[in-house]
């Protein structure tokens, strides 16, 4: 009782000083402040994460007391925060050997140098620091490989959290970063390793059984995914991404009834869940049920007409019903809602082809393709769709653009054989024709069957039957 009346107390007293600082400042007067009473002042500013005021009541701290060190390296510390780390160093710098013993002040130099990229020069700065810390070696250690995790040095942070964790194997913060690292560098089997320790000492942390959950997803142990999964579901029943990502397991392991099932549960505890009805939505759509895929979307839509996943679920059921307007329609919402999603620009270029309007189908395409240029089905479409409007050259050059990456891609090579053969280039053609045997002979059948013309072009024929022998 008496602690708390201690903090209320101190509280007290930091907004106190912190009215007459304020007051100073609007009457721009010169009142003294004690040290105490200035840190109070830049730490309530840090708090509010309000660093501008910070460091100008720090450099007013400086000048009241020009020998206080802790007051400096409070300032130098705020300079790094606030992305001014080269500043911070020229301040270090005039500090000289004054304070040649503070770790604090050895600590700070590594983590400005580190900012400015001279992570060598910041090694021995951070070796001084440990040497010359006595006590909680391991939050220094800790703070080195925060610096470390801040400029992406990742191998760097894991050895830094490894001492850390030497010193102190009951530091969580250490233990939930070591297993995050572990997990960038490749090292999921550590990862586990880590949060299993973090669950020793928090058996009742729902993320950090959730992100078990994905590790254990990522090794291929599915079981203990499912385990770790449910774990999260016990301690927090609406914790949502432990759902998520469960069921998108199921469903990747064509699950899909029990992917249902985990769904049907976040529903229940959260019926207006507009994701989850998606979701759900798609599950339904995967077991060909089309009128309860259709109730899911509908539901969506009554809670938010402008959500686009639920009209592109509309728009996916009409175009496999053969229904092209409606389709048409859904498809429009969606890319009107979210122009910059590329599947739902190719399931409309699906959609307009199969209603023959071939010029907007095109146009859907090259929108798939200009917003995902890895997406290759939507090239191929493209150019299709400008070779059945006998646009040869078009659909040539299209397919050129993405023939540097993926040359080693049959289809795109016996696609280019009979696009040149149709526009009267039948070196070209041979040229792409021999590629395309060389990567998957069999797939030459397939050419013959869409592109009639090819298979009367008698140096096609006798350069399969070369191969062929």
């Amino acid at each position: 009782m008496l602690g708390d009346w201690e903090n209320y107390h101190e509280e007290d007293e930091t907004l106190d000083a912190l009215k007459r600082y304020q007051e100073m400042l609007f009457n721009r007067d010169n009142s003294f402040f004690d040290l105490h009473e200035y840190e109070c002042i830049i730490d309530y500013y840090v708090e509010q994460f309000n660093f501008k005021d910070a460091l100008s009541a720090a450099k007013l701290a400086i000048k009241q007391h020009p020998y206080a060190l802790s007051v400096k390296l409070k300032y130098i510390h705020l300079l790094i925060e606030s992305g001014k780390p080269a500043m911070a160093l020229r301040v270090i710098k005039n500090l000289g050997n004054i304070e040649s013993s503070n770790y604090e002040l050895f600590l700070a130099k590594g983590f400005a140098l580190n900012l400015t990229g001279k992570h060598t020069d910041a090694k021995p700065e951070f070796t001084r620091a440990l040497k010359l810390c006595d006590e909680n070696r391991d939050e220094v250690a800790y703070s080195i490989a925060q610096s470390y995790m801040q400029i992406g040095q990742t191998s760097q942070a894991i050895k830094y959290l490894l001492l850390a964790f030497r010193l102190n194997e009951d530091n969580i913060l250490v233990l939930y970063d070591l297993a995050l690292n572990y997990e960038k560098i490749g090292c999921p089997e550590k990862g586990i390793f880590y949060y299993h320790k973090y669950l020793d000492l928090d058996p009742f942390a729902e993320h950090i059984w959730h992100n078990l959950g994905l590790l254990y997803q990522r090794i291929g142990e599915f079981d203990q995914a499912s385990k770790a999964y449910d774990m999260a579901l016990a301690i927090n029943s609406g914790y949502q991404p432990a759902y998520f990502n469960k069921a998108r397991m199921l469903m990747l392991h064509n699950k899909t009834e029990k992917a249902m099932q985990v769904y049907s549960d976040l529903l229940t505890y959260d019926s207006t869940n507009i994701k989850a009805l998606c979701e759900l939505g798609n599950c339904y759509e995967h077991s060909e049920n089309d009128k309860e895929a259709q109730n899911c979307y509908r539901q969506a839509l009554r809670l938010d007409k402008n959500c686009s996943d639920a009209w592109y679920g509309m728009g996916r059921i009409f175009y496999r019903q053969k229904k092209f307007r409606l389709s048409i329609s859904s498809l429009n919402q969606a890319v009107d809602i979210q122009p910059c999603n590329s599947d739902y620009w190719f399931i409309l270029g699906e959609a307009l082809s199969a209603s023959r309007k071939i010029n907007e189908a095109i146009l859907a395409f090259s929108e798939a393709a200009r917003l995902n240029p890895l997406d290759l089905e939507s090239w191929m479409a493209c150019a299709q769709l400008l070779f059945r409007k006998k646009k040869f050259e078009d659909a040539i050059q299209l397919l050129n653009q993405i023939y540097q990456y993926n040359h080693d891609n049959s289809t795109v090579n016996y696609r280019l054989a009979a696009y040149y053969a149709y526009q009267g280039d039948i070196d070209n053609a041979i040229r792409y024709l021999k590629k395309g045997l060389t990567i998957n002979f069999q797939e030459c059948k397939d050419m013959f069957k869409h592109y009639p013309k090819t298979k009367s072009n008698h140096a096609f024929q006798y350069l399969v039957e070369t191969f062929k022998a």
